[in-house]
């Protein structure tokens, strides 16, 4: 029987910039460590339902460093030009690998309920043709996974944009004898008011602040920098 797993995707802090719209609320080299923390708690959030986690980065000359901060876990790099041609690729890694089913994720969503992951990966497991995908608020897609690897999932997907869910979506379907399970509605911390709801949410009580520990010690630290501007965006 395969094994599963679950690939992050994830540019590597000080080799790329990260989370450049919480700029200017945020400097430079805070957009990074920050971006360190939500790799870190993601990280340690998945280790509850996979024991095997493929960290695929970017930029190649990142290596080095991703490899600090994940010493347990595959390190591939990205390849392709847009998000499209990347996503598509590391999926395939990961079933040439032997892994399946496969599950892709990014770290904009560190406080994602780890249940999410366990319906997705029930759903996948027990359907030879299963996918799953997780919306976003803000449009986009914070999971998707596959029993098996389908062309044509990503094509004329607009990138960075509303439409991503929308248009992958219909993609999936137009595929056809896909058993497609969509996932409940999180949310993305791109924008300062996603910082704030982060916040929020970490200051309303324990479930959050256990998930995201490496985060919320950074914010308690870093606070009086940027806390009192973000809960006012």
């Amino acid at each position: 029987m395969q094994q599963p797993a679950i690939i992050v995707m994830t540019k590597v802090p000080g080799f790329a910039d990260v989370k450049t719209r919480l700029r200017p609320l945020l400097s430079e080299s805070q957009c990074a460590e920050l971006a360190g923390c939500f790799l870190i708690d993601t990280m340690t959030s998945l280790s509850s339902v996979f024991d095997r986690r493929i960290i695929a980065f970017t930029p190649d000359d990142g290596r080095s460093a991703i490899e600090v901060l994940v010493t347990d876990d595959i390190c591939i790099p990205q390849r392709g030009s847009d998000l499209g041609e990347r996503l598509d690729a590391v999926i395939a890694d990961a079933f040439e690998m032997g892994f399946g089913p496969v599950i892709v994720i990014g770290t904009d969503s560190p406080t994602l309920p780890p249940e999410y992951l366990t319906q997705a990966l029930d759903h996948l497991q027990s359907r030879d043709d299963g996918v799953v995908i997780g919306p976003t608020d803000d449009g986009g897609f914070y999971l998707i996974g596959v029993s098996r690897q389908h062309e044509g999932m990503f094509n004329n997907v607009k990138w960075s944009s509303s439409q991503v869910f929308e248009q992958t979506e219909a993609n999936l379907r137009d595929i056809g004898n896909l058993e497609l399970l969509v996932l409940p509605r999180w949310y993305d911390v791109d924008e300062p008011e996603d910082l704030a709801r982060l916040i929020a949410e970490i200051d309303s009580g324990t479930t959050a602040r256990d998930l995201v520990r490496t985060t919320s010690r950074w914010i308690t630290e870093n606070q009086k920098t940027f806390v009192c501007a973000s809960r006012e965006s």
